[in-house]
């Protein structure tokens, strides 16, 4: 089992990818308010539950207890420099890297796989 600050890490990292996604912000916000005050993490408590196969939330909390670096649509749009719409419209483009998980706004990517895309060329990270 992590330790408490490894444990909190996990809940902040989920909660900087649910930036512009806010109705999985506010209920992984209220999972944090339950889970926290009797020592467990948000990520833990709800990945204890049953969810729905397609949860996005449930994705970005297996993904972030996995240790992936990932971005969702709205971080892929602030690392590419454009609008989120414009990250869905080459998301069905050859070329552009497949998401790990999710469809339409609900996508989430490798960073790198993202980062390579924004600097063709570019020696792979690792």
């Amino acid at each position: 089992m992590p330790d408490a600050s490894e444990s909190t890490d996990l809940d902040l990292i989920v909660l900087a990818h649910l930036r512009g996604y806010p109705e999985e912000l506010r209920r992984f916000s209220n999972l944090m308010k339950q889970a926290h005050p009797h020592g467990r993490t948000a990520v833990e408590f709800f990945l204890s539950r049953p969810v729905a196969g397609d949860s996005f939330l449930a994705a970005l909390c297996r993904l972030v207890q996995a240790g992936e670096d990932i971005v969702t649509v709205v971080e892929a749009a602030d690392l590419l420099g454009m609008p989120p719409g414009r990250v869905l419209e080459l998301s069905g483009t050859p070329g552009f890297p497949r998401p790990l998980t999710g469809e339409g706004r609900h996508q989430v990517w490798r960073r790198t796989d993202i980062t390579a895309f924004r600097n063709p060329g570019a020696p792979a990270a690792g």
